[in-house]
């Protein structure tokens, strides 16, 4: 290989590397304020497709450093220490993925416990879209009802309020197929208000999103009731 050609691999190389390097320094800062945890799944594949880009790079590094006899140049120090940079920035933050997943995967199975076998597998579609701080705030209001500190006109008043929400959004065709069964589960008859408010917990974050284009006829807000309950226990 000409010495042209070497440097313009090599120059190739170091500027790709700082640009997933630029990309990954983007990416911990989103991860580090995003909330939605569809976005987050996102950025976690993006970072798994610049960690392929790592290892070809490395490769290419080695095939270039394996043609250089003697010291290597400043160059190729410097893309040596690039490289390093994002194979630890990379294990870090898959480090950090990987610890968030595993306490979301607890939450979701202590939230489970709430609920009876036939109703796990529609709770656990609902609280697949959730983040860490939607499932703390469902087991607070959970444990809160469980215990029997919320009042029973607190939980018909919610769950009225919620179910009035369902049906109009279930009008407009905004529901998704586990939220409709929900509704199939609440209006069941045989079923006391505290079990029907407690199905309906888990999708009270997912739908208040729709409440400003809601107009639900009452006087009850569900934003501000929920806003309430969760106030009141999530201190406990």
């Amino acid at each position: 290989m000409t010495s042209g050609n070497f440097g313009l691999r090599l120059k190739h190389l170091e500027d790709n590397i700082k640009q997933d390097l630029a990309l990954l320094k983007d990416y911990e800062d989103a991860l580090r304020y995003e909330d939605d945890p569809r976005k987050k799944a996102k950025y976690g594949r993006e970072i798994e497709q610049l960690r392929e880009s790592a290892t070809c790079y490395q490769k290419e590094y080695s095939e270039l450093r394996m043609q250089v006899t003697g010291e290597p140049t400043e160059q190729m120090q410097n893309v040596g220490i690039q490289l390093q940079q994002i194979n630890s920035k990379l294990d870090t933050l898959s480090a950090g993925q990987r610890a968030i997943y595993g306490n979301i995967n607890d939450l979701r199975q202590r939230l489970l416990a709430h609920y009876s076998a036939g109703e796990q597998r529609i709770i656990t579609a609902i609280t697949a879209q959730m983040d860490k701080t939607q499932l703390d705030t469902i087991s607070v209001v959970l444990q809160a009802i469980d215990s029997g500190k919320v009042s029973d006109l607190e939980v018909q008043q919610i769950l009225d309020s919620t179910q009035q929400m369902l049906v109009i959004l279930n009008q407009r065709n905004i529901l998704t197929s586990d939220q409709q069964e929900i509704m199939e589960v609440i209006k069941s008859p045989g079923i006391d208000a505290r079990h029907r408010i407690k199905v309906t917990i888990p999708l009270i974050p997912l739908i208040l999103g729709y409440e400003g284009e809601v107009d639900l006829g009452t006087g009850i807000n569900l934003k501000t009731a929920w806003q309430n309950l969760v106030l009141r226990y999530r201190g406990e």
